[in-house]
């Protein structure tokens, strides 16, 4: 509807309104009043939506103020800020009303405010007819975003804002608002409320307005125009609302940051509302105890100053002293707490200049200097960089301090940083950039909104050297941002020869020359000189006080001497009277040049006695003093003569200052007074200090001591400690033993821990989980007990080298403290926050040689302790008595003194002792490449989409970087800071380890191969099949590019980079990397090499084979050394030592060995991974190797020599499922060994495991090709082909009616022959190479034809015998067998024959346990249960030869030449005899009966396998054992030579093994055939197990009867299965066929089945009304399943993948067991139940690693755990499941704390 139309229909029912309102006698104001109101609705223009935005009207270059000006209700942009909003005649016209052009904050305010930027805000004010007006707290919001994106570069400039009307009202509330976001870190809004720094309000309603109720009725009226009443409703008429706003900004006032409130208020009414007065009263307009202002104006005009006068003066006077104190260059204090926030942990407070207690140089003796320094300093134009140099004592730092002075009077000083003697902090040169930085931006408000926004998402303590500097210094005082408006500033740096750290100085001054052009600052350093390498630096201005003339030196030291003993003689008022002569001064200044620090000592030493009479005494001692012994020419001979003379002085003052001297000295911080009296006298309280403030009294001179009560002491000059420490500078007489001193130091801190090491500060905590700052809180550390915390073991290993009688005192005290206090002493640590420095620390101590054994093995332990459970002290200390204990050995020592009894007990899994195995990093995929930084310190790995980067010695991950590609190699920098990777696809990386910012990126085309830091780091020397480069880390330039002339890719490089390994598929070459020219080549083509290292001087070459052999090679013959043997499968890894004394290897067998390059002898194996070795590493100190493993984990390994061995125990096979009985007593687990294992879940102690699903071989044989193998279970026949997999069956073939007890492969290997307990043998064609094994169900009609199928494989079946077949053999050419029986007769049989029988053999008394054809089929021979073997004629039956012994005879066989015969006894013999004579060898050793027997093809030996488990290889010539092969778990029942140097072997259980015959090593492993156990589940009444198998069954086990029973129907391996709670059905689901299935348990049979989701399932469970059956998927998906319906859906979705088993809690909750939580799920709700949670009778497993109790969860114990396979819980306890091997139980005891 128009307008005018809707006001012309409203305006009676208004005006009637009005009247009711004001009861008739306000009639006439108020008629006007709606009237005039009507006709600016009518003529108002009906614009679009006004947008929110800050306009910009005035923006100086220099802007050091923001004006904002925000509007009030009803008006618009710009009319508001000008004088005339519209002429008269526009009143009654629909043109455009006239807009006056001059605006008084565009024209006249800048004239006042020169520096202000001054900007308007404009939001849609139209309340009384906008529908879309929005509420106070959506305009300041839209307030604040438009600030933030105004100063996005002016974080910190002061804003002066200008509110009119209800424009305060949103100033207000958009700084609450801004308050509100001061924690957040990236939230720029939170810049406003702390950079704003006045308010003007200009008739802000604080309380409301008398024109509320009028607002509310007119906005009611005119809804049907579209306005918006309930806003303004909210603000003029809620007087709760105002008040809450009120209170909320008197708390942003209270912060401080706000320095000026104004109100401003209105004395007149406006023209149509002079009953009523002002819109805004003055109490209205009122705000807390701001000033008031009135003005003589209506509420419209206040905000509209038209021109210059009266009013607008008064306005301006009043607000220019608020602009004159904020429009200052100063950064505002929020700003500098924000960046001392970011940077707090890096800024050094006492390294400014004005916070050393360096005293000024003499002005006058030094000013030549002084002038030409700041002479530098002021003109622009010369270096950059000025750099004084000069030796030890000329003054450097008094001059450096002198210049900040004067550059700070001159308003040119930015910064300054000195190395203080008494700071160590100041040596800390990772802290010197981020200090500088804030110093610089102190004063500059410029600089410091540049740092802001360089730090913003950043934290500086994950920056490397470059780019903390690139961020801190470079970028934010970059010419271009000019930080300094336009000039530059100095930045004085002193002190850094004083710095241990000599290549961090190097690499920072380095950063400083190669910025300096880039950067509005300029750099004045004072030090001795450090190295050659910046002498020809550009913008270098050298300054050398060495090379000043002689004279000239001595002529200013003269006057620095007589201005001091001038003050001194001043000071005793004998100046004039001849004191100091000038012969004294001559004498002291001959005896100081050049050497500033002389005069300046001898000054203080001087002027430091306690009267007249003794300071003209020292005087003229330093006078008079004889010359040094020794070189008369150097004067720090001088120097140290003065050092003798003081101490000596002291000496006669006080008996302690040796002591105190001694402890100074070899200190490894600074101590304070109180501390040192603590360390040297620990019971004589203030007594002591007294004694020590003495002692230092006497010293000052050479001593610097702080004033404060934890101020530092240390000394002057570094030439002191110097003097102190060398006998020859001392001459005996003042010399300090430093070992005898660490001794005294380590001896009194460890008493001061016995002390101090409160017991019942830390063990009267009630709460054993109390978190950090509640521990910070009750422990009370003084200065000397973390002296003593951190530096006693730095001592103590100082202190071995004394030789006196007090070092067993010592061991003593060591011992102690690790038996009784090592635990308080890790939570002291702990709260100080150095547990990563403790673990370092007993590191040194456990390897130091001249430690006890006892002491060596408590540090380790200790330090295992700690690394073990890092994570968890950093956060809850206290736990160090808990979880920490309860995840250790318990055989340790540290386990059997501190263990407690407490609720939580790990009561299987844990190892007896400590292990190599020092670490298993979770990796979630495989490794790929593993290796360590050349300091031993760090070790990074690398899987397929990260590197990741560990502190070896706490086990800390220390960086994560993502590559964005796959990567082929990495390298890891000697310190560990920089990696670097080559790519598969080309090219290199090289990134910051601190930042994981990449710093170089090298594009090519060919795969990288190889990849090594070289020449210190400074170099990386990559290479691919094309060619070698070297890169400069520095520069970041290409050095060189040898294109290669031999094909290969280098695969190692030397250390130096000069040599390196090309392998190709052929040959392997060696190459100098500089000249591309070729050394060698081995003796071994490529292709037979896995891996390959070059030793680090270049000499030896390592290779790993496919075959798992390791030979080594000389560099310059290419002359094979070695041969290694002992891995079983193709060594996939090698590497050498530092000292390329042993290399280490790692094979697809599991292993790690390491081996003595010398001889060749393996010195450690270390097993533990359960899948292939993917990668290997040595540390260069020779002390660790870090392996990397397809099971998705690094392992570092202890390796020094000579630790004492400690395999491992645990059987490293994956557990790949659980089960707990109902009365919690025992745990069923299922292993890769294919059987169920029972452990007590009390003592861990394991039952005799269970075999199901036909597990038990009968018998096995082996193909002769060695690719397929024939096993026996019952009455089933399988095939295993090799190739494919030795867990599934490529073929199963079923027929015989009884047990099968033989089984033999034709020579062709076409053919299999059985024979059986059901009296027939059967002759089988497999034909494997047709099989189908595709996972999908099949039809009906399908199955029919896969049995018809199997029976063709059956293709004939031999009958004759009248009892049980015992043995099976095919003739050479497979067209005859031989059987042997139980009814004691030989059938040979021609299997081409229509009528198969030829020939029945009798004579034996016993049944005929083993049977063979001859080679040329002319012969059989057999053996007996008669304890007889016998050799027929085939053709004849005739008997050749018979031989008796004392038992039956198992094993049978002839020599290739059919010359001999072999045979295995019951009695454990071997009897060896000749077929043409009566020789016979009697071979003894076995310890049971001999199963198998075989000759190997030169006849020389035979091989034997045995019950006892053992294959053993005999020397027929010798007739003794040659070889013993130990590795089967069961009887072996099948062995035969598969070459002259291999053994193949087959047990009972079906392990199937490979052997070398030279070194009897296992080459090769295939544990187990079939039926491996996929999933277990017990009924509730525990009588029936039920297990899902690989072979795609389900076995039901009666536990009481033994009885088992089979259920069908799978297509693939069963992995998860779980009865019902009545046990009537079993729920059944499979990973590959993605079915699940309920079955009827009685009646064995499948009842229904249901299609799951896309992904691999992983767990199901059956609700307690068997309705619903719950499946999780391998990707955190569960669905549930409709039993009834049918009906399948998804719930929810986890983001852990879920483990099996899952089980309901009722009939709503599910209890899911993922990766690395236990919760319980709401069915219905699809979400977590925390309240069950909380109530529910089992433990849950947080994702932060804690474990919490049963019920109330009122107990916890932390035990994170990678590689879990399997998890199940119950109301008392935890087991998991692991991929490398074991369960590990952790159990709740409720009666236990």
């Amino acid at each position: 509807m128009p307008r005018l139309q809707v006001v012309l229909q409203l305006s009676p029912v208004a005006l009637g309104t009005i009247v009711y309102f004001t009861g008739g006698g306000l009639f006439t104001s108020g008629a006007t009043c709606i009237c005039l109101l009507f006709l600016q609705l009518l003529f108002l223009d009906e614009e679009k939506q006004v947008t929110s935005r800050l306009h910009i009207l005035v923006s100086p270059t220099d802007a050091l103020v923001d004006v904002v000006a925000v509007q009030g209700l009803g008006s618009a942009y710009p009319h508001t800020w000008v004088g005339k909003e519209r002429s008269r005649q526009a009143w009654f016209s629909h043109s455009k009303p006239e807009i006056n052009k001059v605006m008084w904050l565009k024209e006249y305010l800048p004239k006042d405010f020169p520096a202000a930027r001054i900007m308007a805000f404009e939001y849609n004010s139209r309340w009384l007819y906008e529908a879309d007006f929005q509420g106070l707290e959506e305009h300041a919001s839209a307030l604040l975003d438009a600030l933030v994106e105004q100063r996005q570069h002016s974080f910190s400039r002061p804003i002066l804002f200008i509110g009119h009307s209800y424009g305060g009202l949103v100033v207000k509330q958009a700084l609450v608002l801004s308050h509100k976001f001061e924690t957040e870190d990236t939230d720029h809004r939170k810049w406003i409320a702390s950079a704003e720094s006045g308010i003007i309000f200009l008739g802000t309603p604080h309380q409301g307005s008398n024109y509320g109720t009028i607002a509310l009725v007119l906005s009611f009226i005119y809804r049907p125009l579209g306005g918006n009443y309930t806003q303004v409703l909210k603000l003029l008429s809620d007087g709760d609302k105002l008040v809450q706003l009120d209170n909320e900004f008197k708390q942003v006032l209270s912060r401080g940051t706000t320095k000026h409130t104004m109100c401003f208020y209105e004395t007149k009414g406006q023209a149509w509302t002079w009953a009523f007065g002002p819109l805004v009263t003055r109490l209205s307009a009122r705000f807390g105890l701001s000033p008031e202002v009135a003005m003589e104006c209506n509420h419209n005009e206040m905000n509209k100053l038209s021109e210059r006068d009266d009013r607008y003066e008064k306005f301006i006077g009043k607000l220019k002293p608020v602009y004159t104190s904020l429009a200052i260059p100063v950064t505002n204090e929020a700003v500098k707490n924000e960046l001392r926030k970011k940077l707090s942990v890096r800024i050094i407070s006492g390294s400014a200049y004005s916070s050393t207690e360096i005293e000024r140089c003499n002005v006058v003796a030094r000013e030549p200097i002084l002038k030409r320094v700041v002479d530098w300093a002021h003109d622009n134009t010369q270096e950059k960089v000025c750099w004084m140099t000069g030796m030890a004592g000329k003054g450097k730092s008094t001059i450096a301090y002198t210049l900040c002075e004067r550059l700070k009077d001159d308003s040119i000083l930015g910064a300054s940083f000195f190395c203080s003697t008494t700071e160590d902090e100041t040596h800390n040169m990772r802290n010197l950039i981020p200090t500088i930085a804030y110093a610089l931006s102190e004063n500059s408000q410029r600089m410091a909104d540049a740092l802001l926004r360089a730090l913003e998402g950043k934290d500086v303590g994950d920056m490397n050297l470059r780019d903390t500097f690139t961020t801190l210094i470079s970028s934010p005082a970059s010419v271009s941002e000019s930080p300094f408006r336009g000039q530059t500033r100095i930045v004085v740096l002193d002190g850094f020869d004083q710095v241990k750290d000599r290549e961090r100085v190097e690499a920072i001054l380095s950063l400083v020359f190669e910025h300096a052009d880039r950067v509005a600052l300029r750099f004045f350093i004072s030090s001795r000189p450090l190295s050659d390498r910046f002498e020809n630096a550009p913008q270098l201005k050298p300054f050398d006080l060495d090379k000043h003339p002689e004279e000239e030196v001595r002529g200013h030291i003269k006057l620095y001497v007589q201005q001091r003993l001038g003050e001194l003689a001043t000071r005793l008022r004998d100046q004039g009277k001849g004191w100091p002569t000038e012969q004294q001064v001559e004498a002291v200044v001959d005896r100081a040049s050049p050497l500033f620090i002389y005069a300046a000592t001898v000054c203080s030493y001087v002027g430091e006695a306690k009267n007249k009479d003794q300071i003209k005494r020292r005087l003229q001692a330093v006078v008079d003093k004889a010359p040094v012994k020794g070189s008369p020419g150097l004067a720090t001979d001088k120097l140290y003569a003065l050092y003798a003379q003081i101490i000596k002085a002291a000496g006669e003052e006080s008996n302690d200052i040796n002591s105190v001297l001694g402890v100074i000295i070899v200190a490894r911080d600074h101590l304070s007074i109180q501390s040192i009296a603590s360390l040297l006298f620990p019971n004589d309280g203030e007594e002591g200090e007294n004694r020590i403030s003495a002692a230092l009294s006497a010293l000052r001179s050479v001593l610097s001591v702080s004033n404060g009560q934890n101020k530092g002491v240390g000394v002057i000059h570094t030439s002191f400690p110097d003097f102190l420490t060398d006998s020859a500078r001392s001459n005996e007489m003042y010399y300090l033993n430093p070992s005898e001193y660490h001794r005294k130091l380590a001896t009194n801190c460890l008493y001061m821990m016995e002390k101090m090491l409160n017991k019942d500060e830390i063990e009267g905590l009630e709460d054993p989980y109390s978190p950090m700052d509640k521990v910070k809180e009750r422990v009370n550390i003084s200065g000397a007990l973390e002296y003593s915390c951190v530096h006693w073991i730095s001592h103590v290993i100082e202190a071995y080298d004394v030789k006196l009688g007090s070092a067993k005192e010592l061991e003593e005290a060591v011992t102690s403290f690790f038996e009784v206090r090592v635990l308080r002493w890790l939570v002291y640590m702990s709260v100080l926050g150095k547990l990563s420095h403790a673990a370092a620390s007993l590191r040194k101590l456990e390897l130091h040689s001249q430690a006890s054994a006892s002491i060596r093995r408590a540090s380790m332990e200790a330090r295992r302790l700690t690394s073990q459970s890092h994570s968890l002290l950093e956060d809850y200390p206290l736990q160090i008595y808990y979880s920490a204990l309860v995840r250790i050995p318990k055989k340790s020592d540290i386990a059997k003194r501190f263990r407690r009894d407490w609720n939580w007990e790990v009561t299987s899994g844990l190892a007896g002792d400590w292990e190599r195995c020092e670490g298993v990093l979770g990796m979630g995929r495989w490794v790929d490449l593993v290796v360590f930084s050349n300091d031993s310190r760090m070790v990074a790995a690398y899987t397929r989409d990260k590197i990741r980067i560990w502190s070896v010695e706490d086990l800390k991950e220390l960086c994560v970087v993502s590559p964005p590609d796959d990567l082929s190699c990495i390298a890891l920098s000697s310190d560990g800071k920089i990696v670097a990777a080559g790519f598969k696809k080309g090219g290199i990386q090289i990134w910051d380890v601190e930042t994981k910012n990449e710093r170089v990126r090298d594009i090519s085309e060919e795969l990288i191969s190889c990849i090594a830091f070289i020449n210190k780091d400074q170099e990386v020397i990559y290479g691919s099949s094309k060619s070698i480069c070297r890169y400069s880390v520095k520069s970041d330039e290409q050095l060189t590019d040898i294109k290669l002339k031999l094909k290969g890719r280098p695969v190692s490089f030397s250390r130096d980079g000069k040599r390196a390994i090309l392998k190709d598929y052929m040959y392997i070459h060696i190459i100098n990397t500089e000249t591309d020219d070729k050394i060698s080549t081995l003796d071994i083509p490529g292709f037979e090499v896995q891996a390959a290292a070059i030793s680090r001087d270049g000499e030896k070459i390592v290779s790993g084979l496919n075959d798992g052999k390791i030979r080594t090679f000389d560099v310059q013959s290419g002359n094979e050394e070695s041969r290694l043997i002992g891995h079983v499968d193709a060594v996939t890894s090698v590497a050498f030592s530092g000292d390329d004394q042993r290399m280490v290897s790692g094979s697809r067998d599991g292993s790690v060995r390491i081996w003595s390059v010398s001889d060749g002898k393996e010195e450690t194996k270390l097993v533990g991974h359960p899948k292939w070795v993917t990668s290997v590493a040595y540390s260069d100190d020779g002390l660790r190797v870090a392996s990397g493993s397809w099971d998705r984990t690094v392992r570092i390994w202890s390796v020094e020599p000579g630790l004492e061995e400690r395999q491992s125990s645990v059987d490293r096979r994956r557990v790949t499922a659980l089960a707990l009985s109902s009365d919690n007593q025992r745990v069923f687990y299922a292993k890769e060994d294919r059987r169920i294992h029972i452990r007590n879940v009390d003592d861990g102690k394991e039952e005799h495991p269970l075999i199901v699903g036909g597990d038990h071989v009968n018998t096995v044989a082996i193909s002769n090709d060695g690719r397929h193998a024939a096993t026996a279970s019952g009455k089933q026949l399988q095939i295993y082909d090799f190739n494919y997999s030795p867990y599934v069956p490529r073929v199963n073939m079923n027929g015989h009616e009884d047990l099968i007890l033989s089984v033999a492969f034709s020579p062709d290997n076409k053919k299999v022959a059985t024979g059986s307990r059901d009296k027939t043998i059967r002759i089988w064609d497999p034909k494997i190479e047709e099989e189908d094994e595709g996972g999908e169900e099949k039809g009906d009609e399908e199955e029919e034809e896969k049995k018809e199928k199997e029976k063709k494989k059956e293709k004939r079946q031999l009958e004759g015998h009248e009892n049980s077949v015992w043995s099976v053999s095919f003739s050479a050419d497979g067209s005859k067998l031989v059987s042997g029986s139980s009814d004691h007769t030989i059938r040979i049989w021609d299997l081409e024959s229509e009528s198969p029988m030829i020939k029945t053999l009798r004579g034996h008394s016993g049944p005929v346990l083993c049977v063979a054809f001859s080679s040329d089929s002319q012969n059989v021979v057999s053996g007996s249960h008669d304890k007889t073997v016998r050799v027929c004629d085939v053709k004849t039956g005739e008997v050749k030869q018979q031989q008796a012994y004392g038992d039956s005879i198992w094993s049978v066989a002839f020599s290739p030449n059919n010359s001999k015969i072999v045979s295995g006894c019951n009695d454990h013999t071997i009897h060896v005899w000749d077929l043409e004579g009566d020789k016979v060898v009697v071979l003894e050793g076995h310890t049971d009966a001999v199963l198998c027997v075989a000759f190997s093809p030169d006849q020389q030996r035979v091989v034997s396998g045995s019950h006892d488990t053992t294959v053993r290889l005999w020397d027929l010539e010798t007739g003794k054992e040659e070889r013993r092969m130990i590795g089967h778990t069961d009887s072996v029942q099948f062995v035969k030579f598969q070459e002259d140097d291999t053994v193949f072997s087959a047990s009972h259980n079906g392990s199937c093994r490979t052997w070398d015959v030279q070194t009897g090593k296992q080459e090769t492993m295939v544990d187990g055939f079939g039926n491996r156990v996929e999933s277990i589940a017990l009924s509730s009444d525990d009588r029936l197990l039920a297990v899902g198998l690989k072979d795609r069954t389900i076995r039901i086990l009666d536990m009481e009867t033994g009885n088992e029973r089979m259920m069908q129907g799978h297509t693939a391996p069963v992995g998860s299965i779980a009865f019902s709670d009545n046990n009537e059905k079993i729920v059944s689901m499979s990973t590959d066929d993605r079915t699940a299935r309920i079955w009827n348990v009685e009646k064995m049979e499948e009842e229904k089945r249901s299609e799951i989701g896309p992904h691999r399932a992983y767990s199901a469970a059956l609700s307690p009304d068997s309705t619903i059956v719950a499946l999780g998927e391998w990707d955190g998906t569960i669905w549930f399943w409709n039993v009834e319906t049918g009906a399948m859906a998804e719930k929810f979705e986890s983001d852990q993948r879920i483990m099996s088993p899952m089980s309901f809690i009722d009939d709503t909750h599910l209890l899911v067991r993922s990766r690395d939580a236990i919760q319980i799920w709401n069915v219905e709700t699809g979400e977590e139940d925390e309240n069950v949670a909380d109530t529910a009778n089992v433990p849950i497993l947080a994702r932060d690693g804690w474990i919490y109790s049963p019920s109330a969860h009122s107990t916890r114990c932390w035990f994170p755990l990678d590689g879990i396979s399997s998890m199940i819980s119950n109301a008392s306890c935890i087991v998991f499941g692991l991929y490398l091997g074991g369960i590990v139980v952790v159990k709740f005891r409720e009666s236990r704390r």
